[in-house]
């Protein structure tokens, strides 16, 4: 009497789920999440940007010709809706990307790009905010000095940073839009 063959094991999965996946579930759950935050910070803004207080703060940005800030300080709610929007959105491209859909898969991309480059955009914006605020610290031209040089290795780090994301988002777009990948997606 022969003793029967144990079954053979399942196949592996496939590679595709090894990566992606777990790559559009963080990148949903974190969108979703940003884009709740957004939203509760836009109704925390309602009501305090009608104070007096916070219409001095937006005041003092224009009188002191802070434009970087003025527009956030006379807008904070518009602000964080376009926020929340844009969370929104990535949030709905992370779940076409879970759901194995072309057009997830797409969206997710040029979010990929779109956040890429927004990273640049957001370290330029940061920079010249420094550069209108530290006149404004100090009137010693040697703390003024010591600032200017800090927010020169601090933008330049920024800089770095979304050079770096560009890349690594980069190849995960163009990791995605491999054929054996896109494939996958209908």
């Amino acid at each position: 009497m022969s003793v029967p063959l144990p079954a053979s094991p399942a196949p592996a999965p496939s590679p595709y789920h090894a990566w992606v996946r777990p790559i559009g579930q963080a990148s949903f759950w974190l969108s979703l999440l940003l884009t709740v935050y957004f939203l509760l910070q836009a109704l925390l803004l309602w009501p305090l940007h009608g104070t007096a207080a916070w219409q001095a703060l937006a005041g003092a940005a224009v009188a002191h010709q802070v434009h970087s800030m003025a527009w956030l300080l006379a807008h904070p709610v518009a602000a964080s809706m376009i926020a929340a929007l844009y969370c929104l959105v990535s949030t709905l491209a992370s779940h076409g990307l879970l759901r194995e859909r072309r057009w997830g898969m797409w969206s997710f991309v040029a979010m990929l790009m779109l956040s890429a480059l927004a990273n640049f955009a957001i370290a330029a914006w940061l920079d010249l905010f420094m550069r209108e605020v530290i006149p404004l610290l100090t009137d010693d031209i040697g703390v003024q000095h010591e600032l200017r040089v800090k927010r020169l290795l601090f933008t330049l780090t920024l800089l770095g940073t979304s050079l770096l994301l560009l890349g690594l988002q980069g190849w995960l777009g163009w990791r995605l839009l491999r054929p054996d990948i896109r494939a996958r997606f209908r």
